[in-house]
């Protein structure tokens, strides 16, 4: 459906094209198998689950067609994806079938057709989208919110007699949010500590617990002053996994308009926590620090599921670094760096030791199932053929007439059909075990790299190739100093 419906018309359209082509199957006598729903087609096939399931059914060569409203509901995004919809339409022999049109893209007016079908549909997609991009431009400058969920402190509403919302503020998570600058501008509390003294007081927050995310979150939100910031995150489109998708940047040349909602703190609160962030930012150091944690990213507590963090105490205390654990109230003792990389080091030689047993038993010749199903459908196969071509033998030296014969040819076809679909879905299973197998075995010469070079590497390199063959790492040292560690190697699935 088109972008610029609101919620209600869109409901109620997908609901009136349902029962249009429901008819349409009825009086044509269409078998339908199976009904997908989407609601937006303007979006790039990489956010329609949908449309690439449908793309995946297509796919297998068993349908006969597809039933829409309009061609345009299949795509209107970029010509690379119309090309690729089209192609796997044209591939497996499936047509599109439209209440005006049935278009057959092995038919090249019909190909021609549908592709200037699909071009118009682009050029009246960003007609629409610079019209919508005006519209909340203007918005933004008028000072209405445009967000899709209000700050903290605020809750939206519609506004009276114009098209658009703003913000009401929620009168207890006001006093929070002047808390929190209080705390931060006058009483010189950091991020973590404002954040564990709200959760101390079981003030709730509006997703689980505060934290120090939610705390910057907002000191730094010019909402609270009245003002509307706008493009601080436009949207950027990205090729993934061969498609157009969408992705938010942080853009720090945001702009800022009055808002039509009041104000939480004043513009001294705002200028006090501004004046305390540029403190801390004119005394930090920017400099590229060295890895010092060969596990970053991959090692968390095995109780709370944080990710462990490495301490070091002043040297002067102890030159030993540790690992602890960062969520407060977690009773995770701190372990030593060494104990843990050691550990960790001995659990995956253990591991690597009896997956090369289990993979070389694997490799000891066996039966395949796979190829044994492979060997019946081919030898079903060549046998149907065979009847294939001895009925049209029959009918020509008349032992079949033409009625006999179309009807047996039509079984006969059916069913070859039929295994030939099983023999493409029995290849695919072959061609998945093959690159399974592949993946598999390239897991463990990299690490046994690791674990026969590991004195000799850099913690980067340490960090890195863990990476490769490690999901992550969990570790847990109980008040009764009993040490727990789970290791997770990066199998493919």
């Amino acid at each position: 459906m088109d972008t610029d419906y609101d919620e209600v018309s869109v409901e109620e359209t997908l609901s009136r094209h349902r029962q249009i082509l429901d008819r349409f199957c009825k009086d044509k006598k269409l078998n339908v198998v199976e009904v997908l729903e989407e609601v937006v087609s303007g979006e790039s096939l990489a956010a329609r689950p949908q449309m690439m399931r449908l793309l995946d059914l297509v796919s297998t060569g068993m349908y006969a067609g597809v039933v829409c409203m309009d061609i345009e509901r299949l795509s209107r995004g970029s010509s690379m994806e119309a090309g690729y919809i089209m192609q796997i339409f044209q591939t497996n022999y499936c047509k599109i079938i439209t209440p005006g049109k049935t278009f057959d893209l092995q038919n090249e007016s019909d190909e021609q057709f549908t592709d200037m079908k699909f071009m118009f549909s682009r050029y009246e997609l960003k007609t629409i989208n610079k019209r919508l991009v005006r519209g909340r431009n203007q918005s933004a400058s008028e000072g209405k919110f445009m967000g899709s969920m209000a700050p903290y402190g605020y809750r939206p509403y519609k506004l009276s007699g114009v098209k658009g919302n703003s913000l009401r503020i929620e009168p207890e998570e006001a006093k929070v949010v002047q808390m929190i600058y209080d705390m931060y501008g006058k009483q010189g509390m950091g991020y973590n500590a404002i954040a564990y003294a709200l959760n101390d007081m079981h003030i709730p927050a509006r997703k689980g617990q505060w934290s120090q995310t939610s705390i910057v979150n907002i000191l730094t939100n010019e909402v609270y002053l009245g003002k509307i910031r706008w493009r601080r995150e436009p949207v950027k489109k990205v090729v993934k996994d061969g498609f157009l998708a969408k992705t938010r940047i942080l853009n720090d040349d945001y702009e800022l308009y009055d808002g039509m909602h009041e104000p939480i703190i004043t513009e001294e609160q705002w200028e006090r926590a501004r004046a305390v962030q540029a403190k801390y930012k004119n005394t930090s150091v920017h400099t590229q620090r060295e890895l010092k944690n060969p596990f970053a990213g991959i090692l968390f507590c095995e109780k709370c599921g944080a990710i462990m963090k490495r301490y070091l105490p002043h040297p002067k205390e102890s030159p030993t670094a540790w690992y602890r654990c960062p969520t407060r109230g977690c009773d995770c003792k701190m372990i030593k760096c060494e104990v843990v990389e050691n550990s960790i080091h001995e659990a995956m030689e253990d591991w690597l030791e009896k997956y090369i047993l289990e993979i070389e038993a694997d490799q000891q010749p066996k039966a395949d199932p796979i190829a044994a199903a492979l060997d019946a459908v081919r030898g079903q196969l060549a046998q149907l053929q065979l009847q294939q071509e001895n009925i049209c033998e029959y009918l020509e030296k008349g032992v079949y007439t033409i009625d006999m014969f179309t009807k047996r040819n039509a079984s006969l076809t059916k069913e070859i059909n039929q295994l030939q679909s099983t023999e493409a879905d029995l290849l695919r299973q072959q061609s998945e075990g093959s690159q399974k197998r592949q993946a598999t075995v390239q897991i463990i010469p990299t690490t046994q790299h690791i674990l026969e070079n590991y004195p000799i590497l850099t913690v980067a390199e340490k960090n890195r190739l863990w990476k490769l063959v490690m999901r992550k790492a969990t570790v847990y040292r109980s008040p009764e100093n009993k040490l727990s560690i789970q290791i997770y190697p990066r199998l493919p699935k």
